[in-house]
């Protein structure tokens, strides 16, 4: 049996609680009342803090011994005075939690050490609030509390059919008791939904339209409660009686709102005055305007924050109880025209929005077993070190390697001191990096223990290959070492093959088949084929299937059987090589579509849109299979697998983020570009990568995430040689650059393109390179070392 949870949405005026078990959920119903929602205020009898609806009755007999509303409290660094005596509010909100908790455990027979409280975005991560919530449920008696941004909850509570789409940007209108909060939500596939950005209004819910109510009722009957509110009488017993009046008042007020939401017209009684009391709908609209405006100015003000039109939206979810008032349906659809020029927007509403908040904690409480990981494959990169070490035991003396040092085989990295006091000394077996150390001096350690990460040295480095000179000069780009080579950089002599002249417009991209005896190049104009060897085109394909629409990159697979090619479609397009006819098209995304890439395997297929995912498809049955979303910010241009196929890289206008292909996570976001990278490269042993943008080409070290070299230049694309010595880049001054992998040296400069490179590729073999630019060529380009 799964551990039970039990969710928690404390509000302003309510709170609810939800049981969760084995996928379940039931609602904790207060024995009192045999609510679901228990009223979040509380009420002091001598040292006892009652709560709910024992509070609410006994509100009118002590109303000093009575507080609601306790969460605006928090807010405030005073104490709650209650009956004479001072109370911390968390104090108060623990008062509740412990009682939701007790109750929950004598309905379902189970102990809960853990809840999940949720909370308002507003509640600053660092801030004073979030610790307050954490400390309040705790001493209510949870062992382990999960905290939940609200807007987050609500996005997870059922909707059935009709709800939101992952990549969708949706509003949360949340219309509490107290409080109104806005927040932009980003829907993420497998419910991982992240809040882009939100906005409050502290002095507008629910309780602000009651007291307009409250102050209309005054205005139609003032001369009738003048004596009960304001009686001539001095002393506490008068003055007791007169708070007791109001708060009677407020909560009749209350009544008549909700009764107003199921019919146009109400009448009641107000016990106290004997008055029939009677209001309109449309009066109540009259009223309740210029609040609920407020609420979509503050809507508005998060749109233009997050630089989002409102006809971007997927749509508006509706949360909390003042949400059930048909007045704000009718603003947020446009039909009243208020504080807003919004257009007609689809609504998400929960079957009852006050309880949307728990009921989505729940649910996302219920997923709580897809929020563990497992122990992490062993890196084929890096390996844990550890050592055989005599008697089993010893205590770490000091490390005499520094992390990110290279050491060479036999160096000694550490010292021990053995159980018998001796010192000992633990060596390295072969050469390599020292990436990080887990063990401190004046720890224990154990022959069991990883006491260290380490990279071995490649027999191949990519800086020099063996033979070539001084081994401690080598570039260790795929250590923790941040220091370049120390040989010379390579000589190249470069010349020009052939010009392939062809296109009438930019050439985009261009991608050499498997065999080395294609080159495939898109433009505006179509899809062209050219033989390598006499430069001469050699077939061409049919473009993306709508007319107008424009092939954007292209990418063999690893069998050189199939040619995926990307278009402004949204759609990528798969064509036979054997018979150059279209075999699959891929479908989904919903934007123009730009980077392709095969797995190593060829079994699956990744691209890149302006609708800021990226997809994965597998390439026999033409089916999506995931949609890595919710990170990037902006379009995304490019994409690559790593060698071994089990990392993604994609570029994008906002970020350069590393994927986990087994579970389509992200598990880095790349650091140092500013803006627009769109080019992205893994080097032949997936130990380096390097990619493009605007301010530059950066390289990467792929075990540790830090960046090695930043090369100059603005550039659109780039690609490692076969050998991985040399990184070409195409830039936007009409030229492209071949750079030493190793030292970061510029070792030429390919001249000759009259506008920018827009993409470059190395052939499978030797040293031959492709370039294509905007000046409607491709070029191909020999390349020989020299020294």
């Amino acid at each position: 049996m799964a551990e039970p949870i039990l969710a928690i949405d404390y509000g302003t005026f309510r709170a609810s609680a939800a049981y969760v078990a084995d996928g379940q959920v039931e609602l904790v119903r207060e024995t009192a009342s045999g609510a679901v929602s228990w009223p979040s205020s509380v009420f002091a009898d001598g040292d006892t803090l009652i709560v709910g609806t024992l509070a609410e009755r006994r509100k009118r007999i002590w109303p000093a011994a009575y507080r609601g509303e306790v969460k605006r409290d928090l807010r405030r660094e005073s104490p709650v005075t209650l009956d004479g005596r001072t109370y911390p509010p968390a104090r108060l909100v623990t008062a509740t939690m412990a009682a939701l908790k007790a109750e929950a455990e004598a309905q379902f027979g189970d102990s809960l050490p853990r809840a999940v409280v949720t909370i308002p975005a507003v509640y600053d991560p660092s801030g004073p609030l979030r610790r307050l919530m954490l400390t309040a449920a705790e001493a209510a008696g949870f062992v382990d509390v999960d905290l939940l941004a609200e807007p987050v909850a609500a996005a997870w509570a059922p909707l059935g059919a009709h709800r939101p789409r992952p990549g969708d940007l949706v509003l949360v209108y949340d219309l509490g008791g107290g409080t109104f909060d806005a927040a932009l939500i980003a829907v993420g596939s497998g419910g991982r939904h992240e809040v882009i950005g939100h906005s409050s209004l502290h002095d507008c819910g629910g309780r602000d339209l009651d007291q307009l109510l409250f102050d209309e009722i005054l205005s139609q009957h003032g001369r009738s409660l003048e004596p009960l509110l304001n009686p001539t009488g001095s002393g506490e017993v008068f003055q007791t009686a007169a708070r007791r009046t109001r708060l009677e008042l407020a909560d009749f007020a209350r009544t008549l709102k909700h009764q107003l939401t199921d019919v146009p017209l109400v009448e009641d009684v107000f016990g106290p005055a004997g008055l029939l009391v009677g209001i309109d709908r449309e009066r109540f609209v009259q009223l309740a305007s210029p609040t609920l405006a407020r609420t979509m100015a503050c809507c508005q003000h998060l749109l233009d924050a997050a630089d989002i039109p409102a006809d971007k939206l997927g749509g508006v979810l509706l949360v909390g109880g003042g949400s059930r008032m048909p007045v704000v349906q009718d603003i947020l659809t446009g039909k009243l025209g208020v504080a807003t020029d919004w257009p007609g927007q689809q609504l998400f509403v929960p079957p009852e929005p006050e309880l949307a908040v728990v009921r989505g904690a729940a649910a996302w409480a219920a997923s709580v077993s897809t929020r563990r990981t497992v122990a992490a494959r062993p890196s084929p990169v890096v390996q844990p070190a550890r050592w055989e070490i005599p008697g089993g035991t010893a205590t770490m003396v000091r490390w005499l390697t520094e992390p990110g040092a290279r050491f060479e085989a036999g160096s000694v990295l550490a010292r021990v001191r053995l159980s018998d006091g001796s010192l000992f000394d633990l060596a390295a077996e072969a050469s390599g990096s020292l990436l990080h150390t887990h063990a401190k001096p004046g720890t224990s350690i154990t022959e069991h223990d990883w006491i260290a990460t380490t990279l071995p040295a490649s027999p191949a480095p990519l800086g020099q290959r063996a033979g070539n000179g001084s081994a401690g000069g080598n570039a260790d780009l795929r250590g923790g070492s941040m220091e370049r080579s120390a040989r010379p950089a390579h000589h190249v002599d470069v010349s020009l093959r052939a010009t392939l002249t062809g296109h009438d417009r930019d050439v985009t991209s261009c991608a050499f088949s498997p065999d080395g005896r294609l080159l495939a190049t898109t433009s505006k104009d179509g899809i062209q084929l050219w033989d390598v060897a006499t430069g001469r085109v050699e077939g061409e394909l049919s473009g993306p299937g709508r007319k107008g629409s424009v092939p954007n990159s292209c990418a063999f697979s690893p069998d050189g059987k199939l040619l995926a090619i990307t278009g402004s479609d949204k759609s990528t397009r798969l064509f036979d090589m054997a018979t150059r006819a279209e075999t699959t098209v891929f479908s989904g995304h919903k934007g123009p579509v730009y980077g392709v890439a095969f797995s190593p395997d060829g079994t699956l297929i990744a691209t890149t849109s302006t609708d800021r995912t990226v997809k994965l498809w597998g390439v026999s049955t033409g089916k999506q299979i995931a949609t890595l979303s919710g990170e990037h910010r902006g379009s995304v241009y490019g994409c690559a697998f790593s060698p071994d196929g089990r990392l993604l890289v994609s570029a994008g206008a906002d970020s350069i983020l590393l994927w986990d292909v087994a579970i389509g996570e992200s598990i880095m976001k790349v650091p140092g570009h500013t803006n627009f990278a769109n080019g992205c490269a893994f080097s032949p042993d997936g130990l380096v990568l390097a990619t493009t943008a605007n301010d530059g080409t950066r390289v990467t070290d792929v075990p540790t995430g830090t960046t090695t070299m930043t090369l100059g230049g603005s550039a659109q694309s780039c690609a490692f040689s076969p050998d991985g010595q040399l990184l070409a880049t195409a830039s936007t001054d009409d030229v492209a650059r071949l750079w030493d992998v190793s030292t970061g040296v510029e070792v030429a400069t390919l001249s000759g393109h009259s506008s920018t490179v827009m993409s470059c590729a190395f052939a499978p073999y030797g040293l031959l390179l492709a370039t294509t630019s905007t000046d409607t060529t491709a070029r191909l380009w020999e390349i020989i070392y020299t020294r």
